[in-house]
């Protein structure tokens, strides 16, 4: 399946040609109708950021549109597989079509053509329902003659036509540090309320995971009742990624002495189809499912998860600073655990973190108490336990490199009273802040010229400051011939699964994003990480490199580069959190 997730270079010239047949003035409302979306009149455009940053600065009024040979390039790179998702633009190639053209499209499946004008009929064609790979789409991509890739990725990518099967492969050992923490974690599930919860750190990179799913089949499976386990977890990313390692561990145990031969149920419930589990050995959620779920009116859904509460044995929070947030606290409260220091509750709760309890970080020191302020570590480690997993192999070797460039602009957030009073309330920086900071013009060249210079077969990472930042990054390296694409929270997730299939295998040199690969984004091959967007979090900027950490032992590289930008934020520039990670790069 060649190139699947992303367009060909075929594709991309097939299409540009198409959308060239259409007039100036159609193409110029097409990109409007896509900027739109902006949420804010002061937030400038894809389109205004890529002009920006590929122009010499100049006296006087500066140009800000691109020429009008350059939109429907720009329209295709903008959009990619999901351009023909906009009404707007199958508006106007039904327009453009022939008569023939317009009436197969008009009596698809037998539907009667709306009577009236041909503007009329386009807009009825246009409004018809787009699901993404199903038949309309295919019907009026094949009508059209524009490549199939067009139509979209259907909600399960196609599997292919061939099936390599390949034989059982075991799974590594657990190394030491691991068994360590495993012993560790499973005194905490077996102890009495009170002393039943803890948050369990490693590394990312370092297979806290892994670690933690065998520790919860073990307790499991000792118990005689063989109680349900509850994973939540924030993103699908890190939902599908706890799934695919209860599996793995499962076929792995009917391999091991003495093979297991009992069957294991994993219900995943996140997105928005997938019903309430009730009888499952293991549920991986979401948080905003479980919240959604709990909120419904729903008397049958009520009893499901009410059902579901009384039979969990434990709980596990992936990523646990997270759970000082109103979602989790709801979501808790409902399955019977009190998240207050002093409470006593049966169900016993595991927290995982990469980032381990800091006194000067009220981030973490509010998870702590959480978690009865017990911090499960590897002590076999020793003190710097970043530096004794490099010289394992478990982590790749960090190279670190600071970004600065020339008439660096002055960022100040005096001037919006929102933003200081954000900072003060988070301590990290507010979006609209990061949107100002994401349109520097000299910034975004620097940004730019710094990520041509990684070598394309060098598979790269880019964390953005906003959206149309991850967007225009994306389409300014593929307008100079680089390989790359953009995820971010607004990409349908079948078309974010394929994209990051592509990056995994190594057709995508750049892929860029904003807001969803900081957590369960799993490409153990990621030799650069460009971060882009400042953030003072240690928690935040340790997920962003954490990224490309895993060494070879485990699958990943020898060695990762990362570069952070050096910006010039008054009054907090030393606040931001890779300043504080000077040992971690040692």
């Amino acid at each position: 399946m060649e190139n699947f997730g992303q367009l060909s270079d075929r594709d991309r010239e097939q299409m540009v040609e198409i959308l060239n047949r259409l007039e100036v003035s159609d193409l110029r409302k097409v990109v409007d109708s896509l900027e739109r979306s902006s949420r804010s009149r002061t937030r400038k455009t894809v389109e205004n950021l890529i002009v920006a940053a590929e122009r010499k600065p100049t006296p006087g009024k500066p140009r800000t549109k691109l020429a009008d040979d350059e939109l429907a390039q720009f329209i295709v790179d903008r959009r990619g597989l999901s351009l023909l998702e906009s009404m707007e633009v199958r508006r106007f190639l039904y327009l453009r079509a022939s008569a023939d053209q317009r009436d197969r499209l008009s009596t698809y499946q037998g539907s009667s053509p709306t009577r009236g004008s041909v503007t009329k009929q386009a807009e009825a064609v246009a409004r018809r329902k787009w699901h993404s790979g199903k038949s309309w789409p295919r019907f009026f991509v094949g009508e059209l003659g524009i490549p199939l890739a067009f139509a979209g990725i259907s909600g399960a990518p196609k599997e292919p036509d061939t099936l390599q099967v390949q034989p059982f492969v075991s799974l590594h050992v657990l190394q030491p540090f691991q068994e360590e923490l495993k012993d560790l974690a499973l005194e905490v599930l077996n102890e009495t309320t009170g002393k039943n919860r803890a948050v369990l750190t490693l590394p990312t990179g370092a297979g806290k995971t892994r670690t933690a799913v065998e520790t919860l089949v073990a307790w499991r499976m000792a118990r005689e009742d063989r109680p349900a386990l509850l994973w939540i977890a924030q993103s699908e990313e890190l939902c599908e990624q706890a799934v695919q390692s209860f599996r793995e561990v499962w076929i792995d145990l009917g391999h091991r002495t003495p093979p297991m031969r009992e069957n294991l149920e994993i219900a995943r419930f996140w997105g928005t189809s997938a019903p309430v589990p009730d009888k499952s050995d293991v549920v991986v959620a979401s948080i905003q499912k479980l919240q959604a779920a709990i909120r419904e009116e729903d008397a049958e859904r009520s009893a499901a998860l009410t059902v579901l509460s009384g039979q969990i044995g434990a709980v596990v929070v992936d990523e646990a600073h997270r759970i000082d947030a109103p979602s989790y606290q709801e979501v808790l409260r409902f399955l019977g655990i009190d998240l207050s220091a002093s409470a006593l509750c049966r169900v016993p709760l595991l927290g995982l973190t990469a980032t381990p309890f800091r006194s000067d970080d009220g981030e973490t020191s509010r998870m702590a108490g959480m978690f009865h302020k017990r911090l499960l570590s590897a002590k076999s480690l020793g003190d710097n336990p970043i530096k004794e997993l490099r010289a394992r192999k478990v982590l790749a070797e960090a190279r670190h490199e600071v970004l600065d460039y020339d008439k660096a602009p002055r960022f100040d957030m005096g001037s919006n009273s929102n933003y200081a009073e954000h900072f003060e309330r988070f301590h990290d920086f507010h979006a609209g802040f990061l949107q100002e900071i994401g349109e520097s013009q000299v910034r975004n060249r620097a940004l730019f010229n710094r990520l041509m210079a990684i070598p394309a077969e060098r598979p790269t990472l880019f964390f953005g400051c906003t959206v149309e930042h991850a967007e225009a990054m994306a389409i300014l390296l593929r307008r100079k011939g680089r390989s790359a694409e953009v995820v971010t929270g607004e990409t349908r997730a079948a078309t974010r699964r394929a994209l990051i299939e592509e990056f995994r295998a190594g057709r995508i040199s750049v892929l860029c994003n904003f807001g969803v690969l900081t957590t369960g984004f799993d490409a153990p091959k990621v030799g650069a990480l460009v971060v882009g967007r400042p953030t003072t979090s240690r928690v935040l900027y340790a997920q962003m490199i954490g990224r490309g950490m895993r060494g070879p032992l485990f699958g990943g590289t020898t060695e990762c580069l990362v570069i952070d930008i050096r910006d010039n934020i008054r009054h907090h520039s030393d606040d931001l959190a890779f300043n504080k990670y000077a040992d971690f790069y040692r």
